[in-house]
């Protein structure tokens, strides 16, 4: 490796906390006991009894199970308690036998909780992208949300064969990218990568046979077949889509006649237009928007992968089976919540969150024994939201405050200032120094979602895929009790993480 070849590093998690280390719930619930301490004494009952509230907050607020602390595992214990209560940890579509058909034009297809008031939308043709004249292009309405999105299919070389210089040109025009999103009060709240993998299975081979042009008795054939069949179980089939949102409520309205759902798709495909040229200035492939039917089944086969094959028996490619599946065909009928897993149909999913990233510096192709391993049928999403220059500054001064005096408290209390926390000091000196350079900042969050066709086979996928994880520098976190929510990050849609407002 040449002395000039660039490395890339990713700035540790924020826990720092309030005081001393301490969590904002932790500090809360340490107060509290106190508090009601303080009260009991008051009351003039004993003791013990007036110590019992500390003790049970402490235990709260510092005792962990599965690696996690109480306080952090207690939304996710109510959320998940709350859901069994009401009876939403399964449900199963009322299928329109006698009311209706799948051709209604009106009616929307029956949706799981986590996904209601999502619904695809097919807004026609685009002016800028010829191609889409006769499927036209799709947006994902979130009517809880207020989001309107829209998604491309990326293709590119192969990145781990090109030369280490051209990777990191790569990287960096990838990042300029993006940067154009970060400008105060734009329209674009998140764009979402989600690059899914599946084996090749018995369909794919059968399409690669049907397309030789070689006669299926000759000699040639016949050992193309044989190879096909004997290295057809390692073949990976890759689909890389990226998928931009913007928030409705961003808008800026020129002609007030016009509703604000055209405003905001006429805003989403202009977005959309630029991030393709500029993917295209990368040497990237994009894909015109996708219609209709082909987000419908980039869902399905996100949700339910058992349906590919019967899928591919129908049509020859991803883009040639676009027309086989409606809107209506794109969720499934039955899902089941548990705290381990979501089942959606035949398939058991099992979401990761990606909590730590890696900790020295690495190269561009650093998730090469990630995205590479062939362990089964998964699911990696990146989530990024532009940042404002002006909020990345207010979140720099506040960040560099608040290390500054959590150093000064530790150094008089005599706790002991440890190597994160100095890390933690120079990364926001650093995310000054590029935002002063002019670079912009970007919020990102990762998740591995891991599907199989039984829970056999989700546990050792999962093993196998947070072992290759590791490889890469990755630590993952397992959604449990919000595995439901989990499986929506890694869907072409705009929702998955917490909202957020920039002002």
């Amino acid at each position: 490796m040449s002395e000039s070849a660039r490395t890339f590093r990713f700035s540790p998690l924020d826990r720092t906390g309030w005081l001393l280390g301490l969590s904002g719930s932790q500090c809360v619930a340490i107060g509290a006991g106190i508090f009601a301490a303080g009260l009991l004494l008051d009351a003039g009952l004993p003791i013990g009894v007036a110590l019992l509230p500390p003790m049970l907050t402490t235990a709260f607020a510092f005792a962990s199970w599965d690696r996690r602390s109480l306080h952090e595992w207690a939304p996710t214990i109510l959320r998940y308690l709350r859901l069994r209560a009401i009876g939403q940890l399964r449900w199963s579509a009322q299928l329109p036998l006698l009311t209706g058909t799948p051709t209604d034009s009106g009616r929307q297809p029956p949706l799981p909780p986590f996904l209601t008031g999502l619904s695809i939308l097919d807004v026609g043709a685009l002016a800028w992208s010829p191609s889409t004249i006769h499927d036209g292009a799709a947006v994902v309405s979130d009517r809880r949300q207020r989001t309107l999105s829209a998604s491309v299919r990326v293709r590119g070389r192969e990145f781990s064969l090109i030369e280490r210089s051209e990777q990191e040109r790569i990287v960096q025009l990838w990042g300029d990218a993006l940067a154009g999103f970060c400008t105060e009060r734009g329209p674009v709240s998140r764009i979402r990568v989600t690059e899914w993998a599946a084996p090749g299975g018995a369909a794919e081979r059968a399409r690669l046979t049907s397309a030789s042009p070689v006669a299926s008795d000759h000699d040639a054939a016949r050992s193309y077949n044989e190879l096909l069949a004997e290295a057809g179980p390692s073949a990976i089939r890759h689909e890389i889509l990226v998928t931009l949102t913007v928030d409705q409520r961003r808008i800026r309205r020129r002609d007030t006649s016009r509703p604000d759902s055209a405003a905001g798709i006429d805003t989403l495909f202009e977005e959309l237009r630029l991030l393709t040229s500029r993917l295209e200035g990368a040497g990237l492939t994009v894909s015109p928007p996708l219609s209709a039917r082909e987000t419908a089944t980039a869902l399905r086969l996100r949700l339910d992968p058992q349906s590919a094959d019967p899928i591919a028996v129908r049509g020859a490619s991803l883009a040639e089976l676009a027309g086989l599946l409606n809107v209506h065909s794109a969720t499934p009928l039955a899902t089941e919540s548990t705290w381990g897993r979501l089942r959606a149909d035949s398939a058991f999913h099992r979401t990761y969150w990606v909590a730590e990233w890696p900790r020295l510096d690495v190269p561009p192709n650093w998730l090469e024994p990630l995205l590479l391993y062939g362990g089964g049928v998964r699911t990696f999403a990146l989530h990024y939201e532009p940042v404002p220059p002006s909020r990345s500054q207010r979140r720099i001064d506040r960040d560099s405050t608040r290390l500054a005096a959590d150093e000064e408290q530790r150094a008089r209390t005599g706790f002991r200032v440890g190597a994160r926390h100095r890390r933690a000091q120079t990364a926001v000196a650093e995310r000054e120094a590029e935002l002063v350079a002019g670079y912009a900042e970007l919020e990102f969050a990762g998740f591995l979602t891991v599907s199989a066709a039984d829970e056999e086979t989700l546990e050792r996928s999962c093993a196998e895929y947070e072992q290759a994880a590791a490889q890469a520098g990755l630590e993952l976190r397992a959604l449990h009790g919000r595995h439901d929510l989990g499986v929506v990050c890694a869907l072409p849609v705009g929702r998955g993480l917490a909202e957020r407002r920039w002002t």
